[in-house]
Order: structure tokens, then C-alpha cells, then sequence
């Protein structure tokens, strides 16, 4: 009779390996939803930058002006902080409160791939916008201390084109894929792909 009145004390080495499967398994889906949500974190900061782009690009021709992008970088880190944008204005390049900066978010890098060969000025092209003298007699005004001479590294043109054509590159520090941007002729806008590293 003191034989059955045992209990058993303890746990059996059966249900010790089901707590740790179970464990396990809520740990790798747990793993995976963080993994997504810092995925789906970089792709929604990709797609604010196309439609900041393109933002541009419909103000360009809505307006009648060419809208440049000028990049604003960090001295200390020497990376880009945020994009503004700049209307093409009497003859030189004027900073505008709208659209909104594109603000980076942390670990953000951007890469301009832009073939200008002699850096020609984004606007040349037009009649109705400043000559290369007009712009050499501007740098020189800086250089004396008269103005600051805004220089964007692309134009949206109210034609419906980009000056010059380039490829924007998009990557982050600790995500593996990177995300371009290019001008779409067809379609007159700016296109994006996601790129795998």
C-alpha cells in the first residue's frame, strides 16, 4: 500500500521536450514577424521616397518651373540627412517649404548615378531658364559672399523629362537588398525596383 501512495516528483524527460519544441517553434515565429516588420520598414520608407519623386515631378509640370532635388548631408557622418526641394527661380535655384523634406530615416544611404559629363547645368537646355553666363556670374556673386548658390543634383523639367538621366540608389546598412530609382520615358514618372544584394 505505501507503494501506490507515491507521487511522482518532478517532470518526465517526454514533457521537458515538448515545453522546449513548443518554445522553440514560438520563438522562430517570433523571429520571422520581426524579421518582416523590419522589411516591410524599408520598403515603406523606398516607396515615400518614389512618391516624394514623383510629387516633384507633377509640381514641375502643374506649375510650369523645373524643380530640382538638392541633397543635404551630415559634415560629420557625410551622409544624407534629407532631400529639399528647390524651384528654379530668376535665375537661380530658390529652396521651397513644399513639398516637405524627405527625411532619412536611420541608416539610410543614397547614391546618385548621374551622367552629366562636364557637370552642364540642369537647365541649360531651356531657353527660358539661365544661360552658362548668367550661371558663372551667379557662382561669382557666392564667392563674394552675396548669395548662396543652390546646385541640385537632378531637375524635374515642366516638359514632363528629368535633367540629367540618372539612377538613384537606395540602400540601408543592415538590410541586404538596396532599391533604384529610375525616370520611365513612356510613362513620364519615376520608376522603382528592388534590388537583391
Amino acid at each position: 500500500m505505501i507503494a501506490n501512495d507515491r507521487r511522482q516528483q518532478g517532470y518526465t524527460l517526454i514533457e521537458i521536450m515538448v515545453v522546449i519544441a513548443v518554445l522553440a517553434l514560438i520563438a522562430t515565429i517570433a523571429a520571422g514577424s520581426i524579421s518582416q516588420t523590419l522589411n516591410r520598414r524599408y520598403s515603406t520608407e523606398a516607396e515615400r521616397l518614389s512618391i516624394w519623386f514623383n510629387q516633384l515631378s507633377d509640381f514641375s509640370v502643374m506649375q510650369g518651373a523645373a524643380f530640382g532635388v538638392l541633397s543635404e548631408i551630415d559634415k560629420k557622418s557625410k551622409r544624407p540627412t534629407q532631400l529639399s526641394a528647390v524651384i528654379y527661380y530668376r535665375n537661380k535655384w530658390v529652396k521651397v517649404s513644399y513639398p516637405k523634406p524627405y527625411i532619412f530615416g536611420e541608416g539610410a544611404d543614397i547614391e546618385w548615378v548621374v551622367d552629366n559629363p562636364g557637370n552642364e547645368p540642369l537647365v541649360y537646355q531651356q531657353a527660358a531658364l539661365a544661360s552658362r553666363e548668367e550661371l558663372q556670374q551667379s557662382a561669382g556673386r557666392q564667392a563674394k559672399g552675396e548669395d548662396e548658390l543652390l546646385e541640385p543634383a537632378l531637375a524635374f523639367l515642366p516638359d514632363g523629362y528629368i535633367e540629367p538621366e540618372a539612377v538613384i540608389e537606395l540602400s540601408f546598412q543592415d538590410y541586404e537588398s538596396s532599391y533604384s530609382y529610375y525616370w520611365d520615358t513612356e510613362n513620364l514618372r519615376i520608376k522603382m525596383e528592388k534590388n537583391k544584394q
